[in-house]
Parts: structure tokens; sequence; C-alpha cells
């Protein structure tokens, strides 16, 4: 089945971008033909059983019919053709369904003019950047030459607001593509440099007794720091560009060991926790990052050998990355940023909805209320996409802090009942909690932080079970105190657990697709977790459930008023 989707969704192409487009297209005629084949289906039912209303019936089924036939041709199109023609059909399509999907009032200047911002979004995303103008001027053109039909004006508000969202589409989109554009520039060239300058380097110190001149004028020669070390980690060469590396001397830098260059003062702790696991375990990792001062240096390790394949140390290239590091946090601020902007429409969006479902601008029907409500409800999980997304670009930026101070451990139960039950109950699955006795009532922590790990553990537990129970267990282990989530559900397969917290990473299969999400929920809760000084886990069985296990240093304060006690 894996197989099949991504043979649906991958294409050829020599542009990265135009494969990009073109995959995220396939993906939307995906899910716009499958729901038109389930619509097709009803109709079908509907003119079977109610002959009646065949009329209506049968406009949704052969509607039905022709957006599947529609679909299928714009796949083609897309798939062995070109994907600007088939995305421009596409959203051509939506503006043609979207003129026809409520009366003409009610979308020249009523509750469906806001589904015309659909395309405009979109465009930015499929086509190009400056599209999103093109596909505002088109639904101002629609919604105008409905007005006119109804004789009522134009909704001037309107037409304003999708070229504000056009304009900010396209400066959104067009700064994406510049900074993918530069990280792959970075990331090719970055790849093909260390790839062959590392391989240079272990070729020359082969022949190093015999031609030790030369080899001196080649690392002189090199713009990226160099250190070799022996068999024992003593360094025994460096090239001159160390010194703008590492603001040391070459001659400072030979004859020290390996050991005496960790323990820097300018080296942080992370980069120096990492270069001890390199020394200790003799781990040679491709490339990774570490912070010396005020840099970021990229170090590449690779072992040398002699002629006899004997071998004789390491070498150890160092190359400046601070202004890639620079241009990777400011697509982070690039994320915060834009998720911060969208916050403040999509809450007076759910501020509206809210009016217009408890009637303050006068009686509504129930079908209006059920629409206020699905409004509610898509924004409020827009809101909750968009938080998740401002707390990933915080932990990027290292700007997300943890402020403890004393938790009632029985009210995070509390406060996850109030929040979770509803959610629980609608999809009949039970949620329940138990306290370890010998956990003490109060632990020093975030609140909430601690409340945010419970909500997404448990919500992703209660999302992939579709029947049984959720399980969550407070409770005390020598040093340290837990949480535990346990549940019912699918499970997770053997070979994605060691990928699930990765950041933006879901489970490649048809539940995750259908609940849909940016994959960032375990991400957080992982790295929540590892700010606190703590650890996390996973057991799972495919088809049996998963059980997640949070273990937290425990700190209880000195003195604990008489209100707090159990």
């Amino acid at each position: 089945m894996n197989s099949l989707v991504q043979r649906f969704l991958n294409l050829s192409s020599f542009d990265p971008e135009d494969a990009r487009k073109r995959k995220f297209l396939n993906i939307l005629l995906g899910s716009t033909g499958g729901l038109s084949v389930l619509a097709a289906l009803l109709g079908a039912y509907l003119a079977i059983r109610y002959p009646e209303f065949n009329e209506e019936n049968l406009i949704i089924l052969w509607g039905s019919v022709a957006t599947v036939a529609g679909v299928s041709v714009m796949y083609f199109i897309n798939t062995y053709r070109s994907g600007k023609v088939a995305a421009f059909l596409f959203l051509a399509f939506l503006n043609f369904i979207f003129a026809f999907s409520d009366t003409p009032d009610q979308i020249a200047g009523g509750r469906s003019t806001f589904v015309f911002t659909i395309p405009i979004f979109m465009a930015s995303m499929l086509l190009t950047p400056a599209s999103s103008f093109l596909f505002a001027g088109i639904s101002s053109l629609l919604i105008s030459i409905l007005a006119i039909t109804v004789d009522i004006a134009p909704n001037s508000p309107a037409i304003i607001g999708f070229f504000l969202l056009a304009f900010v589409s396209w400066l959104s989109s067009r700064s994406l593509e510049q900074a993918l554009g530069e990280l792959r520039t970075v990331n090719i060239n970055l790849d093909r440099v260390v790839n062959e300058r590392t391989q240079e380097l272990a070729e020359a110190l082969s022949r190093e007794r015999i031609e030790a001149g030369r080899n001196q004028a080649i690392l002189n020669s090199i713009a990226d720091g160099v250190i070799v070390f022996d068999n024992r980690w003593n360094a025994t060469l460096a090239n001159p560009a160390i010194k703008v590396m590492l603001d040391m001397p070459p001659e400072l830098i030979i004859r020290k060991n390996f050991r005496e260059l960790i323990e820097h003062p300018r080296v942080s702790p992370r980069s120096r926790t990492l270069l001890n696991s390199m020394l200790e375990h003799g781990t040679q990792p491709i490339g990774f990052r570490i912070e010396w001062n005020d840099k970021t240096l990229s170090v590449s390790a690779a072992q040398v050998y002699d002629n006899q394949q004997n071998n004789t140390g390491m070498v150890i290239v160092f190359r400046d990355f601070t202004r890639e590091a620079e241009v990777e946090r400011l697509k982070s601020t690039f994320v915060g940023i834009v998720s911060h902007e969208l916050r403040t429409p999509l809450n007076a969006i759910l501020g509206y909805a809210e009016m217009f479902k408890e009637t303050v601008y006068g009686p509504m029907n129930e079908k209006q209320v059920n629409i206020a409500d699905r409004i509610m409800k898509n924004t409020q999980r827009l809101l909750g996409l968009i938080n998740d997304l401002l707390d990933q670009a915080q932990m990027e930026a290292g700007k997300l802090t943890i402020h403890n101070q004393p938790v009632r451990i029985a009210d995070l139960l509390d406060s996850l009942h109030a929040v979770m039950d509803k959610v629980a109950s609608d999809k009949k699955v039970a949620l329940t909690s138990g306290m370890d006795p010998n956990l003490p009532a109060i632990v020093i922590g975030d609140s909430a932080r601690l409340q945010q790990i419970l909500i997404n553990l448990v919500g992703n537990a209660i999302k992939f079970t579709d029947y049984g129970k959720v399980h969550v267990r407070l409770f005390h282990q020598e040093e340290a105190w837990g949480i535990e989530v346990s549940d019912t559900g699918r499970g997770i397969p053997t070979a994605d657990l060691p990928h699930i917290f990765e950041t933006f990473r879901q489970v490649e299969n048809d539940a995750t697709r259908s609940y849909g999400g940016f994959g960032l929920g375990l991400s957080i809760v992982k790295q929540l977790v590892s700010l606190m000084n703590g650890e996390i886990g996973v057991v799972s069985t495919p088809g049996e459930g998963s059980v997640f296990t949070v273990l937290l240093p425990l700190a209880i304060p000195e003195e604990t008023p008489a209100k707090w006690r159990v």
C-alpha cells in the first residue's frame, strides 16, 4: 500500500521545486478524487433509496462523476505533461465549484465569501508566488458578477481582503522559495566540498613520509581548518587556516591531545559532549556541528590508513558554518513570524463564528448553526497547528525556557480530564488516570509545559485508538517521577519507532494521512522533556497499542504548605 501511494505521489523532475509543487498537487487531486468517489456512491444510494428526490440525487451523482473525471485528467496532465497547467485547471475548477456552492447573495457578500481565499492562497504554493494576485482578481470578478446578478453592491472589503491575502501569500511564498533555493545550494556545495577534501586528505596522508613537503603545501592552500591526529589522538599537523577557525595558532595546537582541545573554555557544553562521544566510542560521523566561542563549525572526520591498511590516525576538517547556521535560524524565525501573523485573522474568524453561533446578530437556523460550529472546529484545529509551529520555532531558536515553580500533581490530571474527556467521549474511547500513592503531592516544574506534554501524548493516543481505552499513570521511581500514557490503539511499526520523535515526521500510513497534522506533536514533547533534563521512551506492538513513558528529575519544595498536602 505504501509503495502504491509513493508511486502515485512521486514525480520525476529535474527541478526539485517543480517536483515539490507537483507532488503537493497530486495530494490535493487524490484527496478531491477520493471525496468525489464517496459523494458519487452517496448519490447513487440516495437515488435508489429516495426516488422522490431523484433530481437532486442525480445532480450529486453526476456532479461527483464529472469531478472524478476532471481530477483524473488533471492528474494525468500533472504527472505526464505540465504541473503548471494542471495546477491552473485545478484552481479554476475550485473557483467554479465555489461559485455554485451557495446562493449568489451569500457567496457575493455573506457566509460563503471566504471560500474564495482558498485558491488565492494555494496559487502561490502550486504555481508562482505572483499567481496569487491573478486568482485574487478572478475571485473578485466572480463575487462582483454574482453581486450584480442579485442587485447588490460588490463586496469591496472582501475584494480588498483578497488582494491583501494575495500580497501576504506572494511575500511568504517568495521568501520561502528563496530560502529553500539557498539552502539547497549550500547543502550541495557543502557535501561536495567535504567529500572531496576529506578524500584528498586521506590520500595525501598515506604518502606523508615520502612527500612531506608536498602535503604541507596542500594543507596550507586549503581554506578550511585541518588537524591531523595520530592513533593516540595527539595532534601532529595543523594548517594555517585553523587559526582563523579556532583563534589559536597551529604551533599551540600541535602536540596537544584531543582531550585538551575538547576541554577548551570556548567549546560549548553540548559540543564538548559530541566530541567526547567521538573520542570515547571511536566513531567517525560524516559530519556534525559544534559551537566554538561565537562560531558554528562543521566538523568532518576520517581515519587515515597507510599502504598496509594500518590505522595511522585521523584527520579532522573544520569548516566555518556560521552563515549557514544563521540562514537556518532565519528560516525558523520566518516560520515563527508567519505562524504568529496567521493567528490574528484566525482568532477573528473564531470570534465571529462564536458570535454567529450564539445568535448575537439574530436568530439562525440549524444549518447555519452547524456551519458556524464547523468553522469554529476547523479554526481551532488551525490554531493548534500554528501553536505547534510557534513552539517548534521557539525551540529551534533557543528562546523557549522552562519556568519552574511548585506544581500540584493532582491538578495536572484534573486539567487533563477537563480538556480531553470530551475528545475521548466523542470517539467512544475511555480515558482513565491514576497516581502512585508514593508520589509527592507537589513537585517543582513548569505547569504549563507539563500540561502540554500530557495533552499531546493523550491526544495522540486518542487519535490513533479506534476502540478500547487510554490510561494515564503518574508514578514515582527512585529520584525521578514519571508520566506513562498507554493505549489499545493501532500501535507503531517497529521500523518507524526510531523516527517518531523527528520534526515534521509521521508514520506513513492511511491513519496518519486521514488525521492530518504537521507531525510536530511528539517532536515538541521530546524537546520539552529534554529541556526539563528528562527522558522519553516508547514501547509499541502493532495492533495492540503503545506505551509512552516520560521520566523527569524529582524536585520537591523545601517547605510544602499544608493546603498542598494530600
